[in-house]
Parts: structure tokens; sequence; C-alpha cells
């Protein structure tokens, strides 16, 4: 299941990189949903949080490379599909972080940006809320803690972190002045194949005779909890003032 990160992993026989796409993430938006299946098709390298820090530390130990640059040259070998794709997925700290100011055209060739993004944001803040709480990001992982009890702090500080992120995407984009692919969650969800293949299309990937998207690997994770959540925080969120989300005392860092 969603394997293609992991460090053995590598493309046999690669092309040096002629193109490379990142995909711009917020927490619960359905990216890895994307790059899972955009992974198994094996034309669009293989997306992942690649410049997360405790990813990189894992990834820099088993290949026995040191520093940022090293780390860099090493992932581009081992992750770039065949016909010369490097792919990869990004929470916006994850770009701000490693590359600071540095202009990503001048590290990526020819980067292309795919944004996604979740209409529903009280779920998608459910969702993340339950993810930090459990530390489970992905139904076939072990959730390490129970969820708990129906928090509304937590939820509305998983809504105000989302919140926050989007308009610094929205910076970037502006500042480098280039025109993501813009994707919807909900669109993805509804219309699995025509997404991925409109990603590819953006992304300029050659499809071959008889290409067909594959099938996801992730299942989803919502269930009658998850809904639960969401019922109470609208209904605390509409009622009085004293009852609506405040800052939660305590705000554990997402991973990536």
């Amino acid at each position: 299941m969603y394997l293609h990160h992991q460090s053995d992993h590598v493309y046999e026989e690669a092309a040096a990189p002629s193109s490379s796409f990142l995909v711009c993430s917020l927490p619960r938006s359905g990216s890895s949903l994307l790059c899972d299946v955009l992974a198994s098709t094996e034309l669009a390298g293989a997306p992942t949080e690649f410049f997360d820090p405790n990813h990189m530390d894992a990834l820099g130990r088993v290949w026995g490379v040191h520093g940022f640059d090293e780390y860099l040259r090493a992932l581009l070998v081992r992750k770039t599909s065949r016909n010369g794709v490097f792919g990869f997925k990004a929470h916006y700290h994850q770009v701000k972080s490693p590359f600071g100011d540095r202009d990503l055209r001048e590290v990526f060739p020819q980067p292309r940006f795919v944004y996604i993004t979740r209409r529903d944001r009280v779920r998608q803040a459910v969702s993340f809320a339950r993810a930090m709480r459990t530390e489970q990001w992905a139904a076939h992982q072990p959730a390490r803690f129970e969820p708990g009890p129906f928090d509304v702090a937590a939820v509305g500080d998983a809504l105000e972190w989302i919140e926050r992120e989007e308009p610094l995407w929205e910076e970037l984009f502006a500042n480098m002045r280039v025109s993501p692919h813009r994707l919807d969650y909900e669109d993805l969800v509804q219309d699995l194949e025509g997404s991925v293949l409109a990603v590819m299309r953006f992304l300029g990937i050659e499809l071959p005779d008889g290409f067909r998207v594959p099938s996801p690997t992730l299942e989803r994770q919502a269930d009658s909890l998850s809904e639960q959540w969401v019922r109470r925080y609208l209904a605390m969120r509409s009622g009085p003032l004293s009852a609506r989300p405040g800052p939660s005392p305590g705000r554990r860092s997402a991973p990536g």
C-alpha cells in the first residue's frame, strides 16, 4: 500500500529528470490519494513528502548521504520514473523550510504545480483533528492513540491551520507567476479517473496506448464518528458565542 515513497522502491534504469511537478498540499485534502494513483501509473515519478524532515533523515541514512544537496541528488536519481518525470508532494512548510527563498525552477527541471484543496473545510478539519490525535494518517496504519471525546477547540484549531496555509500557497504562486492546475478533493473522489487524467495531461505526460488509470491502494478513513464530530462542530459553531470554538491550549505540530 502506497509504498513507492519507501527507500527500497527505486526506479531501475531511470532517465535523468527532464520534467518535474509539485503537488501542493493541505492537510487532509486528498493529496495522498492523488499521489498514490499517480505513482501507481509508473509514469509520474513517486510523489510523496520527500522534504518532511523525518523522511529526509530516514532516507538519508538508508542511502548513506549527508547534507541536503547530496540528499537531493540521490532523490532525483532514485525517484525519477523511466520517462524522466520527478514528482513530490509537500505542505507549504516543507517547501519553505528546506528551500527558503530559492526559486524552485532553479532546483527542479521545468516544474509544474498541482494545487489540491477541499471545499468542505469542516470535514477536512475534523479529519485533520482526528489524525493529529490518533497519529493515524492512512487507513492501513494502526492508530497509536484513541480519538477520545469530541473537542471543539481541536477542530477549530485544525480549521485555522488550513485557512492559514491556503493563502501562503497562493502567495507562492503569485510570486513565481505560475498558474497551478487546481483540483478539489470532492471532484477527485467523484471522478478519480477523469481527475487523474487531467493532471497527467497538465503535466505533459505521454500516455501509452491502452493506458488505464490504476485503482488506488489507499482506503477512505472517514466513518460515522467523523460525521458525529462534523454535526457537533457545526451545531456548536452556530450556537451562542460562548459555545463557539476558541484556540486550543496545546497544538501539536502536524507531521508531513
